[in-house]
């Protein structure tokens, strides 16, 4: 049975908690790659079936959003275990240096925020004595390590050397963008990258060697995972940064100068511009999707469960010309949309081999897109604050599809406790009577009583799968991200506690989740 067929013939629940947030008694400040594992461990005591981490794709310094990244395929090295990296072990220079950097790691592990780039900065400097040591030992010898390594650089070959090139580049230009490098290399002419990369192979090398360590600690993490029965949801951004090395290396897929966006939505009314580049979508289908067919089988290597984010972009994408104030939609007619979203759905089925896509299909989203859907067994999202009838009564949960994900909130979204401490009292009153069937004026405060109810209904939905945000587990208001915002917060939630600390801190909530779990058939 395969991984789609099993979650959506089961009942299960999962936790979204963003790598960065998982703090444990040995990290630098961010989660990383080791902390996986502690969590997963914890998570999968307390019945949870499932762990959500949001995309690790590499940002740009002073960037942490994670859907405006460098790559579409490169893991950031802010995640990497440091400790569990061999050639740092054996590496006299990199040993020393992280010694004489522990006041600053002791600093960073107190934070109240994920500090990214001061961690990063200083996990690249280690990798780099750690790489010296891995050319001394094992380049120079041609060991099996070495040889692995190769063949890894090999299999990856069709992102990891534009990548490496790229990011090289980026150090060697000090960040300008390659809008702005020299004509020939901005223009990625093939005799100016080759000798640009023959002359700093050892740097080029390096941010392979880096993606190397990270895919191995990934994968390891990920077994490690499936032992404890938990399985890991992965995500695919929709857009890259036009500073990135796929619109670098090619090109072709995009048209520059075009941005994509969304239309007039809950989150902004004259909607919104996200400043990443739009696919030429004609070139992409007459070259058989080749680029997305690359991207999902990244995720299939890394992940048992992937979201493709911004499904809705897939069938038709709200685009805006040069200078343009207001946007439209790349493609017009709705057989003509349904024909190019159906296209890429199959595709990505094709490639998924045999495990779980989720599409996000929030917002203004035409009802065929939901229909295909169900009709392709992709789960979208039912996210009880907006699902209701037509008549505007809220949605009974037990009546939402079977090939769905049901969930408190996203990570783009006021937690389940921020929700229900703002909205409009007569909305709660209205909600309420659908959570507990019983009519109220809306003075319903936020309670364990509350948040119990809520979570039986979510649990009670006809989903296959739920899935709760750690926040609205343990009853917070912190957010993962404030969207059309520009904030220190955003992209930087870390939790309060290790894994055995919150199992003390929030014995109440686990406990209730256990027993909501047990009752619902998703244990």
């Amino acid at each position: 049975m395969t991984i789609q067929e099993q979650l959506l013939s089961s009942r299960s629940c999962g936790i979204l908690l963003p790598l960065c947030a998982m703090k444990t008694e040995t990290d630098w400040g961010v989660g990383d790659l080791g902390s996986l594992s502690v969590w997963t461990e914890f998570l999968a005591s307390q019945g949870v079936k499932i762990l959500q981490i949001l995309p690790l794709q590499e940002t740009a310094p002073g960037i942490t959003c994670p859907y405006a990244a460098l790559s579409s395929f490169a893991t950031d090295p802010v995640y990497t275990d440091i400790s569990a990296v061999e050639d740092i072990k054996h590496s006299p220079a990199a040993q020393e240096y992280i010694r004489s950097l522990q006041p600053q790691i002791d600093a960073w592990h107190q934070a109240k925020r994920a500090p990214f780039e001061q961690v990063k900065q200083a996990k690249l400097r280690a990798l780099w004595r750690g790489y010296q040591t891995f050319l001394s030992a094992e380049q120079a010898n041609r060991t099996a390590r070495f040889r692995a390594f190769e063949a890894y650089q090999s299999a990856q070959a069709g992102w990891l050397r534009s990548y490496a090139l790229f990011r090289t580049l980026k150090d060697f230009y000090k960040w300008q963008t390659w809008l702005d490098w020299p004509e020939e290399l901005k223009n990625h002419e093939p005799l100016a990258v080759h000798e640009f990369e023959v002359t700093y192979a050892e740097y080029v090398n390096f941010y392979a060697y880096i993606q190397w360590i990270l895919d191995g600690q990934l994968r390891r993490a990920k077994a490690a995972a499936a032992a404890q029965g938990i399985l890991l949801f992965g995500d695919i951004p929709f857009g890259t940064n036009l500073d990135s090395a796929e619109v670098w290396a090619e090109r072709e897929n995009y048209r520059l100068g075009w941005e994509i966006g969304a239309p007039a939505d809950q989150f902004s009314k004259g909607g919104q511009k996200w400043g990443l580049p739009a696919y030429d979508w004609g070139y992409q289908h007459t070259h058989n999707l080749d680029l997305w067919r690359r991207k999902i089988r990244r995720m299939t290597e890394l992940y048992d469960i992937f979201r493709l984010d911004h499904l809705v972009g897939f069938f038709r994408t709200y685009v805006f010309a040069p200078g343009d104030t207001v946007g439209s939609f790349d493609i017009q007619g709705e057989q003509n949309q349904i024909d190019r979203g159906y296209a890429f759905l199959r595709m990505v089925l094709d490639e998924a081999n045999g495990k779980l896509a989720v599409g996000e299909d929030l917002g203004v989203i035409p009802n065929y897109m939901r229909r295909m859907l169900v009709d392709l067994k992709i789960p979208g999202y039912k996210v009880i604050r907006w699902e209701r009838e037509d008549n505007g009564y809220y949605r009974e949960p037990r009546n939402y599809p079977v090939v769905s994900l049901a969930t408190t909130s996203t990570h783009d979204t006021e937690t389940a406790r921020g929700w229900w401490e703002t909205m409009d009292i007569h909305e709660r009153a209205n909600i309420w009577e659908m959570i507990s069937a019983q009519k109220t004026d809306g003075n319903v405060p936020w309670n364990d009583d509350t948040q119990r109810a809520i979570f039986n209904r979510v649990l009670g939905s006809a989903s296959a799968l739920v899935m709760f945000s750690w926040q609205d587990v343990i009853g917070t208001t912190d957010r993962v991200n404030t969207p059309g915002t520009v904030s220190d917060d955003n992209w930087t939630y870390r939790s309060e506690y290790t894994p055995a600390q919150a199992a003390q801190v929030y014995q109440k909530q686990w406990e209730m989740l256990r027993e909501l779990l047990k009752e619902t058939n998703r244990l």
